[in-house]
Order: structure tokens, then sequence, then C-alpha cells
């Protein structure tokens, strides 16, 4: 007799300090999300995906009223977007290029690094090993505030052979 009405006891107390995340009020917030990525410059599949695991992981969430709403969500995001941008597999490079190809479209490629990590010197191993392999590769300087930044570039792309496209100093 007692279990039932600690047990109901129990149930109106959870009811009355926990409340459901329910798909129907996240879309719309998560909607207003995706634009607002969307309008920083993240790629519409990414802004998308975002916003469809994170309707996934909210949707039926039980959470204590008095509970910091702002950590789970945030927590939630933050697992996201790591798991979004780390692979688990290895990239197959050559694959991508040629698929690229085949659509007939560009490989863009992003290098992105603190000063004297050697990006550069990577660039133009990159650029030299699909230049070996029949692509046409385009060299673009875009650190145009580092003092030496374009010529370094360029020297390799002269050395190797290979188109570059530069401004000067300050122009992006």
């Amino acid at each position: 007799m007692f279990e039932r009405l600690r047990s109901g006891l129990s149930s109106l107390v959870n009811r009355i300090t926990t409340t459901e995340l329910k798909a129907e009020n996240l879309r719309p917030i998560l909607s207003e999300f995706k634009l607002t990525l969307i309008e920083n410059d993240v790629a519409v599949p990414v802004a998308e995906r975002v916003c469809e695991e994170m309707e996934r992981r909210l949707n039926g969430l039980q959470i204590k009223r008095l509970e910091d709403k702002k950590k789970i969500v945030e927590q939630n995001l933050r697992e996201v977007l790591l798991e979004i941008m780390t692979t688990n597999g290895k990239i197959e490079f050559l694959k991508a290029v040629e698929e690229k190809r085949m659509e007939n479209e560009p490989f863009v490629m992003l290098f992105v690094g603190i000063n004297g990590t050697g990006k550069t010197t990577t660039i133009a191993k990159v650029a030299h090993f699909l230049n070996k392999r029949g692509y046409t590769v385009v060299l673009a300087c875009s650190d145009t505030y580092r003092a030496g930044s374009i010529e370094q570039l360029e020297t390799h792309a002269k050395r190797l052979g290979i188109k570059m496209i530069k401004h000067k100093y300050g122009a992006d």
C-alpha cells in the first residue's frame, strides 16, 4: 500500500520539478540557430547537420526545472561540433581529388596553423605530389600580413612550375 503511495508521490514530484524537451518546441529555435550559422558562413550542410543532431540529442530529454539548461545545451552543442569535426577514418586524399575532377570542380585545400610550423613547405610538397600525378595545381597566398609570405610561396611555385595567384600585402 505504501509502495503505491510512494510511487504516486514520486511521480507528482517529477512532473512538477521536471520538464521534457520536445521536438515541436526545439524546431523553431533550431531553425533560427541554423539561419544564424549560415549567416555566419557555416556551410549549409554543416548547419543542417548540427541542428538535426541537436534535435536528436535534446528531443525527449528530461531536465529538472531548476537545472542549468544553458550548460546542457552548450555541452550537447560542444559534443556535436566535436563529432562533426573529428574524422574517425582516414580521408582518401587522391580519391577525394579525383571525385572533384570528375565533377569538373576544383579541389580546394586550406592550410591553417601557427607561424613557423611548416604550412608553406607542406603546401609545396602537396602541390608537387599532385602536379606529378597530372593534376593542375594553382596556389593562392592568403597570408598577406606576414612579411615574406607571398615571396616564400612564389619561390615554391616557380621551382615547381606551378601557377600562383597573389595580391599585395594586406589585400585580404
